[in-house]
């Protein structure tokens, strides 16, 4: 006879009521984020900036460029801030 316990498929088992520890290559996934996605926003600005002083009749349109950048800057924050505080 065989043991029941040894024949049982692995979706069986028990799993671990918690996840398993992040290693420092995942740790330090955020912080890389959040610099590639502040160099993005330095790129644009700086192409914006570029083009209202070489073309002064782009200054409005671009106003509004700028406030929309304004605008996904804030949201980028307020959903960093949700995730930081949901982490602990």
């Amino acid at each position: 006879m065989t043991n029941s316990s040894s024949t049982q498929t692995p979706s069986a088992q028990p799993q671990q009521p918690y996840p398993a520890p992040i290693g420092p290559a995942a740790a330090a996934l955020l912080p890389l984020l959040i610099l590639l996605f502040v160099l993005v926003v330095l790129i644009i600005g700086a192409g914006l900036l570029y083009v209202t002083i070489a073309h002064p009749s782009l200054a409005t349109p671009l106003t509004v460029a700028v406030a929309g950048l304004t605008l996904v800057v804030t949201i980028a924050g307020a959903i960093a801030a949700f995730l930081a505080i949901s982490r602990r």
